[in-house]
């Protein structure tokens, strides 16, 4: 670069170009120290500010950790505080939920209580009506005892357990005993052959001890069903049993030697198995119509017995 200018120079002014050159020269390398003194110096600037930047940076790094363990330990305080207080919280819930649960209990076994005491109450007054029922009605059957078509001793003591169809009649009767005996085997067939296959015995009692023998009834009972059971008696007994279920009879005038007519009540009485009087029925009711109300009769006491178990 040197020797260029200096070629320059000498074309510029081709005297004194040797003195110019030297001068040149001492300028150029004045001008290059000083350029280099220049770059180091700044060079140093540079180094020094460079150190500078990098103490600052550490001092604000220092800081920045500083400030973000501060800020760790206040947020892990703060977690501390939020899981005290949610944990406050859920224990005040609990408690509350506790007490409100404990008060719907006993609010609900107070009401269940009260309830039960109710149905209770109704059920003993339905069973004491029912009671009173019973002895408000018409002292009618009992116990009672005639002669089997076995010759046998036996009667409401031994047909206990079951329900019966009793009927009052003589073997000698004419028209009204035949349709009545056969009326009652029907409403026992009916009863039997229905969906609750309802068990009724069929039973007859000779009001005329007089003709109606053993042998008599038994063969008498068997025209008609296997079912029924046959009882005679002596004049005695039969007006004892009689008497007991209200039934009338009367002897008639005596025609050709030993035949007569016997009146007498024309009724079906039913018993239920503890051998209690509940119901009869005259000539006018049906077959149907008679085992209709028996099935009524069998189930509302049915639902009685199971009133009793439940609440005693």
């Amino acid at each position: 670069m040197f020797r260029v200018t200096c070629a320059v120079l000498s074309r510029l002014s081709p005297s004194n170009s040797s003195r110019q050159c030297y001068c040149m020269r001492k300028c150029f390398l004045h001008a290059t120290n000083s350029l280099r003194l220049t770059a180091i110096d700044s060079e140093n600037v540079n180094d020094k500010k460079k150190a500078v930047r990098s103490d600052d940076l550490k001092v604000d790094m220092a800081d920045l950790e500083e400030a973000l363990k501060r800020d760790e330990k206040k947020e892990s305080i703060n977690h501390k505080e939020t899981i005290l207080k949610l944990r406050e919280q859920k224990k005040a819930i609990r408690e509350i939920f506790t007490g409100k649960l404990a008060m719907i209990i006993v609010g609900v076994s107070v009401i269940l209580v009260i309830i039960l005491s109710g149905l209770r109450e109704k059920k003993m007054r339905e069973l004491e009506s029912e009671r009173k029922q019973t002895i408000g009605k018409a002292r009618i059957g009992g116990p009672w005892e005639l002669v089997d078509v076995n010759g046998e001793l036996g009667g409401s003591e031994r047909l206990k357990g079951n329900w019966l169809l009793l009927y009052f009649g003589f073997t000698h009767c004419p028209d009204v005993c035949p349709d009545s005996i056969e009326k009652m085997v029907e409403v026992v067939e009916i009863l039997e052959k229905s969906e609750e296959k309802i068990r009724v015995i069929p039973v007859f009692i000779s009001v005329d001890p007089e003709r109606d023998t053993v042998e008599r009834v038994k063969k008498y009972c068997a025209e008609f069903s296997p079912k029924i059971k046959g009882y005679t008696g002596s004049k005695e007994q039969v007006a004892k049993v009689a008497k007991a279920f209200r039934v009338y009879y009367s002897q008639g005038p005596k025609i050709d030697g030993n035949d007569y007519i016997v009146d007498h009540t024309v009724i079906m009485y039913l018993m239920d198995p503890d051998g209690d009087f509940h119901d009869y029925y005259g000539q006018n009711r049906s077959a149907q119509e008679i085992a209709k109300v028996i099935k009524l009769k069998v189930f509302k006491r049915e639902m009685l017995e199971n009133k009793k178990k439940r609440w005693f």
